[in-house]
């Protein structure tokens, strides 16, 4: 699993069509597993608060929400940069 089980958790919460049995492939596309604009925007909020960051706008498209390792891979990118003052 290339993420840590709070985002495998939040992610979960979620995907509606994916069981809690069943593995989260990192490429696996998270519109195939129920999620939706409003579940999107939902986790979104969630993540920048669980994590302490923020997205920023060039980040917020479907692109980034498209599978979990995409979606990891932004908020990855996130966790290395210089908090700004």
């Amino acid at each position: 699993m290339p993420w840590d089980d709070r985002f495998e958790a939040l992610l979960r919460a979620a995907l509606p069509y994916l069981s809690p049995d069943e593995p989260l492939p990192p490429d696996a596309e998270l519109v195939d597993l129920g999620i939706d604009s409003m579940a999107a925007v939902e986790l979104l909020s969630t993540v920048e608060q669980t994590y302490d960051v923020r997205f920023p706008d060039d980040s917020l498209h479907r692109e980034t929400f498209r599978t979990a390792g995409t979606l990891w891979a932004v908020l990855s990118r996130l966790f290395s940069q210089e908090p700004t003052p």
